[in-house]
């Protein structure tokens, strides 16, 4: 029971990150200000591992990390589509290929630490 309990805090915690993220892509200022090149690219990273490791806490299967993954990806191709419509904001494959490799580096990094886990299990 406690397991399903942390479960639907990570699906309710999900959610509002997902829709904080869908804000933040529309609204006219960019309120997350930072001065050095590829700061936006490192922003759609930081979004998308966080989407992902919420995600991620909120199911448990390899099916569901990959059909989270996908998900997580039409997300981002979907935000870039919306704000084609968005004068004030701009569209980009490369946020789309940024916000991929938040979700890879999400995956790697969980991948890397459930095997240290399973290793020291081991001895």
């Amino acid at each position: 029971m406690f397991n399903l309990f942390n479960k639907r805090i990570f699906k309710i915690l999900f959610f509002i990150a997902l829709t904080v993220v869908f804000i933040l892509a529309i609204v006219q200022n960019d309120h997350v200000s930072l001065d050095y090149e590829y700061a936006d690219k490192i922003k759609h990273m930081s979004a998308f591992f966080m989407l992902s490791l919420l995600l991620n806490r909120a199911s448990s299967s390899l099916k569901s990390r990959i059909r989270n993954m996908l998900a997580l990806l039409l997300f981002g191709i979907f935000i870039e589509v919306v704000q084609l419509y968005f004068p004030h904001r701009e569209s980009s494959v490369a946020d789309v290929v940024a916000d991929f490799a938040g979700i890879v580096l999400f995956q790697v990094t969980y991948s890397i630490l459930k095997f240290i886990k399973f290793k020291i299990k081991e001895l």
